[in-house]
Formats: structure tokens, C-alpha cells, sequence
């Protein structure tokens, strides 16, 4: 495991009102304000977060060795290890650096290393990066007999072979731990003997001691998730029963869905008002039982307000998505259930951990939307879980003979249970049967009343891929003809033997424009572009050394129409325009993807692709900022 400095304790959403309400160039001169959020944002669990404000900050402070080790610790828990290893590198050969910090800087070298190591298969390069790790870690718990390098450097000698030489580091490393004024935190005290006794295969005294890490840490997850993935990774040579994980335990991650309050004058009930009190008791039951932390719904009146609330109860984190423009919403999902929901909603609102949306323009009447929204909050849930080491449960509040409609809760627990995940639903039919005869539905207060486009366009989910050639500015007259015909041939070529073909295909220049009707059939033909791009010897094909290629990709709703000018079917919208932007601001050779991308691939269940976070970056041409990603495959090493 890794250490981390100590931080002052705002919760998440204090935390991301700070950060967003700064002034950059105000902190440039107080480095420690970065340090603190970067800080308390991995305590939280949130590696993604903190990479984007420890990003800033060293553009802010490049030289501070603190920000560069947090920074590299940052880069390492999301996988950005060539980041991560850069910086650990700087700091190990910066004389500056006090001792501490080079203690530090020579254990994250160590943890990079073990993370690579755990990532490849057997082999030349998986022995090197053991010995790397090993190195570093030894190197680190000799010149210092601090525990945190010398707890890695036994648990490394265990794994790759050296029982007893790992043993008889372990046994020391314990001795230290329970020395008289032992100056480690308590909860890493803890954990490191727990690691101890895991290597001893003392089981037993390893789940005593890892529950009491779990206390000790409060609501640091993100330290019991470091917790989690070491054990994690010593269960992959070692037998360790689900005990000692189970005394890891840490609070869940929950995404929701469920029926809004019926509406006036609905014929069949199926969540009258009069089982409000009934179903929020049911929600909050189910919450304990799961020990819910972190929460992903939406905000509409009945279910979804209840689990806000009930989440808000238990202090734990609430991240909402909206679907579309917000005062649509209320129209569509709030204001019919009366004033007293509109209220509630806007409460929930302003004490919800973040509020996102799907898309920030208008419903009009375009149901995908929904859907969109709920594959979002389902793909961002299954990060979440697995930043934490664990993994999310859906809770369902349905009525199982309710009427099917787009993006609605049976649609959304029905995607849900392709992903394999935990499902706990609590049945509304089985409810409404308690309820006495003389309850009769009460209407509720209003009628909705939201704005519908009546022209026949629709919008649908696609992905959007745009590319083009690095360096096609500069190619002469005389490379026309191999650009066409061994560049955009080429591409045709990918194009004709890929099973993952786009709908549509677009070219100008050296420009692309792509459209796919699945998120991971974009992703699978952007790596193969990609590849095909990279790995080709361009020069004996006529074009100049250095041809590369930058791609860009997008999901979201767009309007699918007969184009007049092209005459076949072409995609528009301003998520088109969101796509395009993309990719100017992507690396030569990479493919870089919006989060919506990340988190549909989440949402999908297919587990061949990996998003790395790259932090919120300029879209081009004054489109303001996006959280961005580096698309790869899943054994593709950093």
C-alpha cells in the first residue's frame, strides 16, 4: 500500500464548491490549498477528482515537491502510470526533496511497478517489473525500516517466490508496527499488520486487525480501497478466505430507479400517494441492509426523491442526472405531484453531492433521453465501485405489471441485469396490497405540462467518431495521390473487413466523421483505426515519416434526417458539435473519449476497453471545458 499525507475533512460537496468557486491565479501562491482537496479528494474515493485539481495545481506550483507526489499518487490509483512514473521519477532525483518525501516517492515507484507487474501476463517484462518493484521497496525499507516500504517489500518477495525471505521481513515489519510509540496513523498501523498476518496466513488476527483499520479510517474509503486492492492482489497467489475481505468492508454503492407518483386520474394505480410513507420505509430498510454510501439516481417525484432523501439521512454521497434542461424536468417528473415535491426537489438538489445532466437542452418529448440519462448513472456507478474495490447493487422500486415505456424502470432494471451485478428490488404490487380498502389514490395537484416538439425528428443515441491526419497540412501536391490511395484506402480497407461497422461514413480533407449505433462498436473500430494508423511504415506507402492520426469520440442524442445536399441519412445536433471539438485536442496516435463514452462502456458490460481519466480539458474552438479520457484496451499496458 501507499502512503497519505494527512488532510483537513470537508466533505464532498464542500470540497467541490471550493474547487469550482476558486481563482486560480490567487492560489498560485499557496500551494497547500491544492494539497489539501487533492488530499481529501482521494480520502473520499474521488482519484479522478483529485488528478484534475493536482493537474492545476502543478501548472500552478510545477516545483513543489509535495504536489508532484501526491499528483503521481493521483495518476496511479486511476492507472495513468506513464504520468504517474514521471513525476515519481523527478522527485526521487529531486535534491530538494525533504528525506520523508524521497521515502514516499521511492514506495509509489515501488506501487507503480507492482500495478504493472500485476498487469501483465507471464513473462520477460512481468519479471522486470517485479524486480522493479521489489527494488524500490527494499531500497526504501533499508534506508529507513519504515514499515510502509517494508510491509511491500515482504508482501513482493511472497508473490514472486521468497516465502520465507518475505516472512522474515513481515515479522519485523510487525515488530515495528507494535512498538511503543509507533508514530503511524492508526488506520495504516492496522492495516499493515493485517497485511502481516495475511502473510503468515495468520487469517484470523488479519480480520481483526483489518476492522479495526476500517474504523480508524472513518470516511476515508478511498485509503480502505488502497486496503481492498492490496489484498486483492496477495489473493491472486495466496488463499485468503472471504472473512479477511469481509472485514474490509466499506460502505456501497447504490444506483436507483423506481415509479414516479401515479397522476391524476390514473386508471390502473401503481404508486398512489397514499403509500408514500410506506415505500420510503421499505427504501431506507433496504438501504440499511445494503450499508449504502454512495448514491446514483435521478430526482423525480416518488421513488427517486424518496432515495435522495432517505441517502441524505444516512450522510452518505448523492450524485443526481437529470436527463435534459432542468425546468423541462420539473415539468415532466416533478411539478404534477404538487407544490410540496417542486419543494423537495429543489431541497435534494442543493444538498446532493453533484448534480449532473444527461444533456442540458430541452425534453421535447424525446424519451431516448431518459434512457440516456440511466445508462449514465449506471456506467458512472460501476466506475465508482470499482475506484472503491468493490462493486455496485441496483435498487429497484417496481411494479413488475406496469406498462413498458423507453428509459422507464423496468427498462432500466432490465439493463441493469445484463450486467451481471446485484439486483435488490422492492416490489410495489406486494405494497399497494397492504394498503386498506378506504385508501383510494388522492389526486395530486397539478397537470404536467412541458413542451413538445410536434416535426417527426427524433433523437437517438449514437456515438460519433471524428478523426484526422497529423501533419496532412504540410504534405505536398505530389502525396495526393498516396494520401488517397494508401491513407483513405486504407481506411476503407479497416472499414470493409471490421464486424464493428459505422451507420454513416463522412470525409473532408483529411477529416472524418464516423457514426455508430453502440457505444462499444465506436470504441472497437477506433482502436482498430487507431492500430492500423500507428503500425503502418508510412514511408514505403508514400507518405512522410510521422504520419499519425488523432481521434475524438462522443455519445449522445443527436437528430438522425435525410441530408438534401448529400442525399442519404446524416446526423446533427449539438452533440455532433460536442464530438467534433474532441478531437483537436487529442494526442497524435491516441483516442481520447467524453465521459458519457466512459460511461456507457461501464453501463455495457463489456470489459475488453478502459477509459483513463486525462482531466477537464479545452474543448477546441472556444467550446468551452470536458472531462476527457484515454480509450485503450483492458491489457494494454501503461
Amino acid at each position: 500500500m501507499e502512503r497519505e499525507h494527512a488532510a483537513a475533512p470537508p466533505d464532498l460537496r464542500t470540497l467541490l464548491e471550493t474547487w469550482e468557486q476558486r481563482t486560480a491565479g490567487a492560489w498560485r501562491e499557496t500551494p497547500e490549498r491544492y494539497l489539501m482537496l487533492g488530499q481529501r479528494a482521494l480520502e473520499l474515493g474521488h482519484p479522478t477528482l483529485a488528478c484534475e485539481i493536482l493537474r492545476e495545481a502543478l501548472r500552478e506550483s510545477a516545483a513543489d515537491p509535495e504536489l508532484r507526489y501526491l499528483a503521481a499518487l493521483a495518476h496511479a490509483k486511476i492507472g495513468g502510470y506513464r504520468e504517474a512514473a514521471a513525476l515519481v521519477t523527478t522527485l526521487i532525483a529531486d535534491r530538494q526533496a525533504s528525506a520523508k518525501l524521497h521515502l514516499d516517492a521511492q514506495a509509489l515507484a515501488g506501487r507503480i511497478a507492482k500495478d504493472r507487474w500485476a498487469r501483465q501476463p507471464a513473462g520477460p517484462e512481468r519479471d522486470a517489473f517485479a524486480a522493479a518493484a521489489f527494488a524500490h521497496y527494499r531500497a526504501a525499507w533499508e534506508a529507513t525500516r519504515d514499515p510502509f516500504p517494508g510491509v511491500n517489500a515482504a508482501t513482493l518477495a511472497v508473490l514472486t517466490g521468497d516465502a520465507a525471505g518475505g516472512a522474515a521481513v513481515a515479522r519485523e515489519v510487525r515488530t515495528l508496527c507494535l512498538a511503543p510509540g509507533c508514530a503511524m496513523e492508526a488506520h495504516w498501523r492496522e492495516a499493515t499488520l493485517g497485511e502481516v498476518a495475511v502473510l503468515l496466513g495468520e487469517h484470523e488476527v488479519a480480520s481483526h486487525h483489518y476492522a479495526a483499520a476500517v474504523v480508524a479510517a472513518g470516511r476515508s474509503v478511498g485509503h480502505v480501497a488502497a486496503m481492498r486492492r492490496q489484498l486483492r492482489l496477495i489473493s491472486a497467489s495466496r488463499p485468503v478466505p472471504p472473512a479477511v475481505f469481509a472485514a474490509l468492508a466499506e460502505p456501497r454503492v447504490v444506483v436507483f430507479t423506481g415509479h414516479m407518483l401515479d397522476e391524476v386520474g390514473r386508471a390502473t394505480p401503481r404508486f398512489p400517494a397514499a403509500l408514500e410513507a410506506t415505500v420510503a420505509k421499505a427504501i431506507a430498510e433496504k438501504l440499511d441492509a445494503l450499508e449504502a454510501g454512495f448514491g446514483y439516481c435521478s430526482a423525480a417525484c416518488g421513488a427517486d426523491l424518496l432515495f435522495i432523501e432517505a441517502m441524505l439521512v444516512r450522510g452518505a454521497e448523492v450524485h443526481v442526472t437529470l436527463p435534459f434542461e432542468r425546468a423541462d424536468f420539473v415539468a415532466t417528473s416533478v411539478a404534477f405531484a404538487g407544490p410540496e415535491w417542486v419543494a423537495r426537489f429543489e431541497k435534494a438538489l442543493s444538498q446532493a453531492s453533484s448534480v449532473h445532466h444527461g444533456v442540458r437542452e430541452r425534453f421535447l418529448g424525446d424519451e431516448a433521453l431518459f434512457a440516456y440519462a440511466n445508462a449514465l448513472m449506471q456506467g458512472a456507478a460501476v466506475l465508482r465501485a470499482r475506484q472503491l474495490e468493490g462493486e455496485a447493487t441496483q435498487l429497484a422500486v417496481l411494479d413488475s405489471n406496469a406498462d413498458l415505456r423507453a428509459g422507464g424502470t423496468h427498462e432500466t432494471v432490465a439493463a441493469w441485469d445484463k450486467l451481471g451485478l446485484a439486483n435488490e428490488v422492492i416490489d410495489l404490487g406486494a405494497l399497494r396490497a397492504t394498503l386498506p380498502a378506504s385508501a383510494a389514490p388522492r389526486g395530486n395537484a397539478a397537470e404536467r405540462k412541458v413542451a413538445v416538439r410536434s416535426a417527426a425528428l427524433r433523437r437517438e443515441v449514437k456515438t460519433m467518431l471524428f478523426a484526422d491526419v497529423v501533419g496532412f497540412s504540410k504534405l505536398t501536391e505530389e502525396d495526393t495521390p498516396a494520401f488517397l490511395l494508401n491513407f483513405l484506402g486504407g481506411i476503407a480497407e479497416i472499414i470493409a473487413r471490421s464486424a464493428h461497422k459505422p451507420e454513416f461514413v463522412n470525409t473532408w480533407g483529411d477529416g472524418l466523421f464516423m457514426v455508430f449505433g453502440a457505444v462499444e462498436a465506436g470504441a472497437e473500430f477506433a482502436l482498430q483505426l487507431r492500430d492500423e494508423v500507428v503500425r503502418t511504415d508510412w514511408p514505403t506507402r508514400g507518405l512522410p515519416a510521422g504520419t499519425s492520426i488523432r481521434i475524438g469520440m462522443h455519445a449522445g442524442p443527436v437528430f438522425p434526417a435525410p441530408d438534401p445536399i448529400i442525399l442519404r441519412t446524416n446526423f446533427f445536433g449539438s452533440h455532433v458539435n460536442r464530438a467534433a471539438r474532441i478531437e483537436p485536442v487529442t494526442a497524435p496516435g491516441a483516442v481520447y473519449v467524453s465521459e458519457p463514452v466512459a460511461c456507457l462502456l461501464a453501463a455495457s458490460g463489456v470489459e475488453r476497453y478502459a477509459a483513463d481519466f486525462l482531466g477537464t480539458l479545452p474543448l477546441a474552438k472556444g467550446f468551452g471545458s470536458s472531462a476527457l479520457y484515454r480509450l485503450r484496451r483492458a491489457d494494454e499496458i501503461e
